[in-house]
């Protein structure tokens, strides 16, 4: 896998430093977005399978975190949904609790894997990119991101559930809440801030003021219990 960093804000070190300090074996290159969008960007310089990732995403991709080659070359990409829990049997229903626009179509374009040998045609922006292409989508635990309804209407218990699946997450994601610098109590409980901590050295100094704010926000408020909620889910009594 070629992993290919988009450089769109301030915070792309947190990705480069996750993935010289997590995957240091791994071929990358950061760029920044050009003219069109995410994927003429990314037909631009992928080699082969391509992992393309917004900076400010932490990447700790280990084996068997991502589905076979042989999976993907069948696809034209993998991608996730931006509403986090859309197919989920009881809280997709959530979104239309909180009059939210997201619905199971709508594709989370802030990291995505693209085969570029499945495509006949360059796409020359981001738009209507999907009709005709066969998209293999991620796992819920395989991109941790925020998502509206964690600090709306999803109780506790559910939302320790979701922190719970970020503890060994491949992929952490949240872009949102780095960019308003922002979370609220229930979604300091669900996003794993704390886990972002590791990589601020090269950021610079109001973003990384960011990163430890949200990040000991979480480590004091929920760290200890996630990690104990965790320990629980994993144990196979």
């Amino acid at each position: 896998m070629f992993y290919l960093v988009l450089n769109k804000n301030n915070f792309t070190s947190l990705t480069v430093d996750s993935i010289k300090k997590n995957m240091p074996d791994a071929e990358y290159k950061v760029v920044d977005l050009e003219e069109g969008g995410r994927l003429p960007t990314a037909f631009k310089h992928a080699k082969g399978l391509t992992m393309v990732v917004t900076g400010g995403i932490i990447l700790n991709i280990k084996e068997g975190d991502l589905p076979p080659d042989e999976k993907l070359e069948k696809h034209h990409l993998a991608m996730s949904r931006e509403a986090v829990f859309s197919d989920h049997p009881k809280w997709r229903t959530n979104y239309n609790l909180i009059k939210s626009r997201l619905h199971d179509g709508v594709v989370d374009m802030s990291i995505f894997i693209i085969n570029p040998n499945k495509w006949k045609k360059v796409p020359t922006s981001d738009s209507n990119f999907l009709l005709g292409k066969k998209i293999l989508y991620m796992p819920r635990y395989m991109n941790h991101r925020d998502d509206p309804t964690l600090g709306t209407c999803m109780g506790g218990r559910d939302i320790l559930s979701y922190a719970a699946l970020g503890h060994d997450a491949p992929v952490l994601n949240y872009l949102t809440h780095l960019y308003s610098g922002n979370a609220s109590v229930r979604e300091t409980f669900g996003c794993c801030f704390d886990r972002l901590l590791p990589y601020v050295d090269n950021l610079p100094e109001k973003e990384r003021k960011v990163v430890e704010r949200l990040g000991n926000l979480t480590k004091l408020r929920v760290g200890k219990l996630r990690q104990m909620f965790a320990d629980i889910q994993k144990s196979p009594d």
